[in-house]
């Protein structure tokens, strides 16, 4: 059962993970200065990203909608919720050929605040995602799918993500350009790397940024969040080109081509 209290997070453990001996994942962001929590290491702490520097950035706030996108759709936000003030889904402004896919019509949704099936991530005063939506159907998933923006030979290799009281049910996939399933990281593996424990909304080790990175190849196309019970909630998703520079530039340069989302292993999605 979650709870609501609210800390401020700061956490700097690594660890190697994964079937495959290359891929990286660590622990530990940096507070964000537009009262999210915590965000990635990799990009500037106020969130404001332009995709020119080879990052691309979900914050579920309009007030961070990426430099030259739209504004973003309310489509997926919690219609029990009245205080929605600002909560988009910034990858899908108008013409955007990023695709959200999801398990079903009440498997996603986007609000401010807790509630007895979504628990806010620790000292995240903004929007998050979460999966399901209130009572919702188990399992449930949402998947994030770049493919259409990306260019051939290149992928994204880099995902960074703010997990909020994580549960053991809980869990990420990525897929290649073709759908196949290529890895996973489940909350068990978060948690034990970080002594939380399942659903804990206090513990710097159950609200974690993780960061992901030095996927094989080109990297993924698509990423999903999973969750076989209530739930799994989310924010601050960055996501970073297979190749972009090897450091964060000043904005200019680089295009943005193309970003990644959720699921893993050696199978092919089924949508």
């Amino acid at each position: 059962m979650k709870y609501f209290k609210r800390i401020l997070l700061s956490s700097a453990v690594f660890a190697c993970f994964s079937s495959q001996a290359a891929l990286i994942v660590s622990y530990g962001g940096q507070a964000a200065t537009d009262g999210s929590g915590l965000t990635s290491n990799l990009i500037d702490p106020s969130n404001l990203l332009n995709p020119a520097n080879g990052f691309f950035i979900e914050t579920f706030d309009n007030a961070t909608q990426m430099i030259g996108f739209g504004v973003g759709s309310s489509a997926y936000n919690d219609p029990t919720q009245n205080n929605q003030m600002g909560c988009t889904v910034n990858a899908l402004f108008a013409g955007s050929a990023i695709q959200v896919n999801t398990s079903g019509s009440d498997a996603f949704n986007v609000r401010k605040g807790s509630a007895g099936y979504a628990a806010t991530p620790a000292n995240d005063t903004t929007c998050f995602g979460y999966t399901p939506a209130q009572g919702g159907t188990l399992p449930s998933w949402i998947t994030i799918d770049y493919s259409n923006i990306l260019t051939a030979g290149v992928g994204i290799n880099y995902l960074g993500v703010y997990f909020g009281s994580i549960d053991t049910y809980n869990y990420i996939e990525f897929f290649d350009a073709e759908g196949n399933l290529i890895e996973t990281l489940t909350g068990p593996q978060i948690l034990g790397n970080n002594g939380g424990s399942s659903g804990n909304q206090v513990q710097p080790g159950s609200n974690v940024y993780v960061n992901i990175s030095n996927f094989a190849g080109t990297g993924f196309s698509s990423f999903r969040f999973t969750s076989t019970g209530v739930a799994a909630e989310f924010d601050n998703i960055v996501v970073g080109l297979s190749n972009r520079p090897s450091q964060v530039p000043e904005p200019a340069s680089l295009l943005l081509l193309g970003l990644g989302l959720l699921g893993l292993n050696r199978r092919k999605i089924k949508h």
